[in-house]
């Protein structure tokens, strides 16, 4: 039994997650950098709020990969999926739908679409977490596959050339709209998956089972863990996520494109990494996933200003990625021999 006096101690010193520290010292480190380079145009309101619009899409997408992380895998396929559903809910909102169209009809048609979104999820994060979970594939095979089918799909809709019109109003609302003229529509769409991913990840016992799943799959099978539920779960809040992502792409683009994106997946696995959720799966802070958003975007909003290259781009947050890998690498190397050196100590004092 814990004494008094410490856990008051304790309380009054909370512990604090260095990975939250370290993220947040990112995050100063590159707006002054940029700030200093960008004088007058980066550290503006104008450019805050226009970040405020443009992060929640790569925050979803990255969310719904980290997710799959922690199970030791990693949904592919998200960004295709969320193309899918921009260029199906282009076509039913722009193509289908008439230009005259009546304030009851156009209702109709947004329920439509939001009706489509929730299914195209669904049918494709079945269709991952099938091959994943009930057929063992191995996760980036499997949604490697998915990946060129969706894009497929996508492209056979659209014979290549995209969706592009007008959208209703009520849609571009949703995309680039203020609530009260100063919050961000996508923005509170963000916080609120964000809040959700949270409270299942870290406060359910789905949450920890797929932190178990991740940590030791057999361990966790022993344990009486339906394995093969979990992942298909997991696989499948990762769909509805990158659906969610493509609705926002449509609203605030109106247009849909089956290659939009390309460089998402990978600055959505760097995000997850460089927020602490192990590639090696069983650990990760959905919270700290949220700071190192926040730190590629302040990133990538400094590359804009300073003319930056899409493929200079592609090649930092590549090697950023490896980086990072390497480092988690080297730290659960670390701990394991550091966790070995107790075990032995401890055997050796009884």
């Amino acid at each position: 039994m814990i004494p008094l006096g410490n856990r008051l101690k304790n309380f009054m010193k909370p512990k604090i997650d260095p990975k939250t520290t370290q993220l947040i010292g990112i995050i100063a480190v590159i707006f002054i950098l940029m700030s200093v380079l960008n004088p007058g145009k980066y550290a503006t309101m104008n450019n805050l709020m226009s970040m405020c619009f443009q992060f929640p899409e790569m925050g979803l997408l990255t969310i719904g990969i980290a997710i799959t992380m922690i199970t030791a895998g990693a949904d592919l396929s998200i960004v295709s999926i969320a193309n899918l559903t921009a260029t199906v809910n282009g076509i039913i909102l722009i193509q289908l739908m008439p230009e005259d169209a009546s304030g009851s009809s156009v209702v109709v048609y947004m329920i439509l679409c939001i009706f489509a979104t929730v299914i195209i999820g669904i049918l494709c994060g079945s269709l991952n977490g099938l091959l994943i979970g009930k057929l063992s594939i191995f996760p980036i095979l499997a949604t490697l596959g998915t990946q060129n089918l969706f894009t497929g799909i996508s492209m056979i809709l659209t014979r290549g050339v995209g969706v592009f019109g007008t959208v209703p109003a009520a849609l571009t609302f949703i995309g680039s709209g203020r609530i009260l003229g100063i919050l961000p529509v996508p923005l509170i769409l963000f916080l609120v998956a964000l809040l959700l991913v949270y409270t299942l990840i870290h406060r359910t016992p789905y949450g920890m089972k797929t932190q178990w799943f991740g940590a030791n799959r057999k361990a966790s099978f022993y344990a009486g863990i339906d394995n093969v539920k979990t992942v298909f779960k997991t696989y499948l809040f990762s769909a509805l996520l990158g659906s969610v992502t493509g609705f926002l792409i449509l609203a605030r683009t109106a247009s849909a494109k089956a290659d939009y994106g390309s460089t998402l997946v990978l600055q959505a696995l760097l995000a997850s990494v460089l927020g602490g959720i192990s590639p090696l799966g069983g650990k990760g802070n959905i919270l700290n996933v949220f700071l190192s958003i926040i730190s590629l975007q302040l990133l990538d909003s400094g590359f804009n200003f300073l003319r930056i290259s899409s493929f200079v781009r592609a090649s930092t947050y590549g090697g950023l990625l490896i980086v990072s890998i390497v480092i988690e690498y080297i730290i659960n190397k670390y701990q394991m021999k550091r966790e070995a050196k107790r075990a032995i100590m401890a055997t050796q004092d009884d």
